[in-house]
């Protein structure tokens, strides 16, 4: 899945733990580059709640995100 098909507050089929699990997502943060790397760009961090558990899960990469469930 690609970054711009994230939407905040959807559910999705997410890899957590080496299984997949339902999330929902929270938040979408940007992250400044390094300070003492010229080369770095900003990045995006997924925030999400796997809805089994409860618990906070960050998604480092959209890639991680399956599929949209309804």
């Amino acid at each position: 899945m690609k970054l711009k098909d994230v939407e905040v507050g959807g559910r999705y089929e997410a890899k957590v733990s080496g299984s997949v699990q339902v999330v929902r997502i929270v938040e979408l943060k940007e992250i400044p580059p390094a300070s003492w790397s010229a080369t770095s760009a900003w990045r995006t961090l997924i925030l999400a709640v796997n809805e089994a558990t409860g618990r906070k899960v960050t998604i480092r990469s959209p890639q991680r995100l399956r599929s949209k469930v309804i």
